[in-house]
């Protein structure tokens, strides 16, 4: 005898299942909805190359030889234009409060470094003359400076080729931390980590490193660049490596950061151009106001000559001559217009960033 089911546990069944399936729906579409956070944070380790591995047994040993002056000359500028089609309005967001940290001076030696002396054109002591630079990129005016020591050449090697950027050493508990931009670590959707030799100079004139030459051991950025191409998260990090049992930030000093702080602050920009007139070979700077690319949203804008490897340099607020607070990186230029720079606002994304950071000792 064959049992029919009853009205009532057919009707259950059919819920049931109606009801699983609505389930399975919402998840999958959840799944598939829920957006990448582009403030959250992406890391990696870097990596020696055979060929420069085999140079020593340290790593800061082994790029210092590796990044001979030939090899310098022959970096590319990892240059960032953009097409109006590309920009978009939006910037960080800026809930999270502010941060701001002051600058600290060096407090080690700067000796027993791997440090390279190579002559170059004369540049004076530091004195007391004040140095307006204005839109038209400068020769920043002395040697062994706050400035100089703090502010650096940036050099990788990526998919066979060599690259060359501008970065900053950047307050924080660790000490050892280089700012730069985004796509000076990574190259955005579609591209990957440029981990490969990645080297940081201080004080660099034209060939001359007194400090010695510095290896990072980490490199971060944030997801809004890594994964969406979104310039208003195009910042980067480099973790650095002890040099000679020391950190880089106890050797050079560090320039502040300020985070969330206002939106269109005056600046001093500082980097290591190689478009003309500029060789890579000297510290560059501008100043100005800035203003949003947008009016009110978008990226920060400072009418400035430092293009192609002043990528990730420092753009300093409340400057006093020697140090400020680095509240954006030097990001990119819009189609042919090489007068025009902009780079990120700090805010929600590098809030992050700088959290997860600064303290990987």
């Amino acid at each position: 005898m064959r049992l029919r089911p009853s009205p009532r546990t057919t009707i259950a069944t059919i819920v049931i299942l109606a009801a699983t399936a609505l389930s399975s729906t919402l998840t999958t579409a959840g799944a598939a909805a829920a957006p990448v956070n582009p403030a959250g944070v992406i890391s990696t380790s870097v990596r020696l190359s055979p060929e420069a591995a085999a140079l020593g047994s340290t790593p800061e040993t082994a790029l210092a030889r590796f990044w001979t002056k030939e090899r310098i000359a022959a970096a590319r500028p990892a240059d960032n234009g953009v097409s109006l089609a590309e920009l978009r309005k939006t910037a960080q967001s800026s809930v999270l409060g502010e941060t701001a940290v002051a600058g600290l001076p060096p407090r080690a030696a700067a000796s027993n470094l791997d440090g390279q002396s190579a002559a170059g054109p004369a540049k004076a002591a530091r004195g007391d003359a004040s140095v307006m630079a204005g839109a038209t990129g400068t020769s920043w005016p002395w040697r062994h400076d706050f400035v100089s020591l703090t502010n650096g050449k940036v050099l990788y090697q990526h998919n066979g080729g060599l690259w060359h950027c501008s970065g900053v050493v950047v307050t924080t508990e660790a000490r050892n931390t280089v700012f730069t931009a985004g796509h000076c670590v990574h190259g955005g959707p579609g591209g990957g980590w440029q981990n490969t030799n990645w080297t940081f100079i201080p004080d660099y004139y034209y060939g001359d490193r007194p400090l010695g030459t510095w290896t990072a051991r980490e490199l971060w950025s944030l997801n809004g660049w890594i994964n969406n191409g979104d310039r208003a998260y195009d910042v980067g990090v480099a973790v650095m490596h002890l040099n000679a049992g020391r950190r880089l930030a106890d050797v050079t000093g560090s320039q502040g950061i300020r985070i969330n702080g206002p939106a269109t602050p005056s600046v001093w920009h500082f980097g290591f151009p190689l478009n003309s007139p500029f060789d890579g070979e000297d510290l560059i700077t501008c100043d100005g106001a800035t203003s949003r690319r947008f009016i009110i949203t978008g990226d920060l804008k400072l009418a400035c000559t430092i293009q192609g490897g002043g990528s990730g340099g420092a753009w300093l607020s409340d400057f006093n001559g020697n140090s400020g607070y680095t509240i954006s990186v030097n990001s990119y230029h819009v189609g042919n217009d090489l007068t025009q720079i902009y780079g990120p606002y700090f805010g929600d994304g590098v809030s992050n960033l700088y959290a997860a950071v600064r303290n990987l000792s």
